[in-house]
């Protein structure tokens, strides 16, 4: 089944709907928040939440403010990316700043910041933590891609900037699913943030791979940064770190499976692990018939 045919994927794209349709009383600025919040994208943050709720007895429904806040601060997070690298286009869509403007863009997305924070607040305190800490790591993250050139960055500099910038994101969406299903149960809950770390260093790693293999037709950025590819790159042949890349990648993947390996088996189990699925075969292009960076 197609990730945009589950339930949980429905269910959110209508709450996204809803929460643009008046998100301010300001015609300008509900416009521009429109355009880049309800757009495409296969909404992993959010059905992360979702399943992760579902994956330990809860109510998806009641993890959908949740999955709006990671989904809201995760687009402005988009937003300011594009600014520094000079995007052009993304999700087969202008970017917002070369529509309306750097200022316009800065705003928007500090506005689906503030927006954020609204929708998380209705949880309780470990939540509302658990939140403000992945945003404090993204900026982190985001500020340490920015100041190193490409070609400069070293492995590790690499692996904690993808941590910060995209798998806390995806490890405290994990956490908050499960948190919200089974408050208090710790034990479980780290279980699922490690699922959703390696889920996300993975995810990354694949991400920078295709982009610098030209496999998006959807997105142009005018500043690249290192990716793990073009780091192996340094000291191997195109084909070897292709390679390379992808094994990492899939041994990310693979320890994914393995935390929530004991976990009773469900519907969103079987969700979680076909997200799995999913960034797996994204490599395939590169797997099968590695293209000329």
């Amino acid at each position: 089944m197609k990730i945009e045919e589950w339930d949980e994927y429905k269910h959110f794209i209508n709450a996204v709907n809803d929460a643009v349709v008046n998100i301010s009383s300001l015609p300008s600025l509900t416009k521009i928040t429109s355009h880049v919040f309800n757009t495409g994208g296969k909404k992993l943050r959010p059905l992360i939440i979702m399943l992760s709720c579902s994956a330990n007895g809860g109510n998806y429904k009641e993890a959908i403010n949740a999955g709006l806040a990671i989904e809201g601060i995760h687009t402005a997070s988009l937003v300011h990316d594009d600014i520094l690298d000079e995007g052009l286009m993304r999700r087969n869509q202008q970017t917002l700043h070369t529509l309306y403007g750097p200022a316009a863009a800065i705003l928007c997305g500090d506005y689906l910041i503030a927006k954020a924070i609204e929708w998380i607040s209705v949880y309780e305190n470990k939540i509302v933590w658990d939140f403000g800490r992945s945003g404090a790591l993204l900026s982190e993250g985001e500020v340490l891609d920015a100041g190193i050139k490409r070609g400069e960055m070293t492995m590790d500099q690499y692996t904690e900037c993808i941590f910060k910038k995209t798998a806390a994101l995806f490890e405290i969406s994990a956490k908050i699913g499960a948190r919200i299903a089974i408050p208090g149960d710790e034990k479980k809950i780290e279980k699922f943030g490690r699922f959703g770390y390696e889920f996300g260093m993975a995810y990354q790693i694949v991400d920078d791979l295709l982009e610098d293999f030209g496999v998006y037709k959807d997105k142009e950025s005018g500043v690249l940064s290192d990716s793990l590819f073009s780091i192996h790159m340094r000291s191997m042949d195109a084909g070897s770190a292709a390679k390379e890349t992808v094994s990492v990648a899939e041994a990310y993947l693979a320890r994914a499976k393995e935390e929530l390996a004991d976990v009773k088996d469900s519907p969103a189990k079987e969700k979680l692990f076909a997200l799995v699925d999913y960034v797996n075969g994204l490599m395939d292009s590169v797997r099968f018939a590695p293209p000329e960076p």
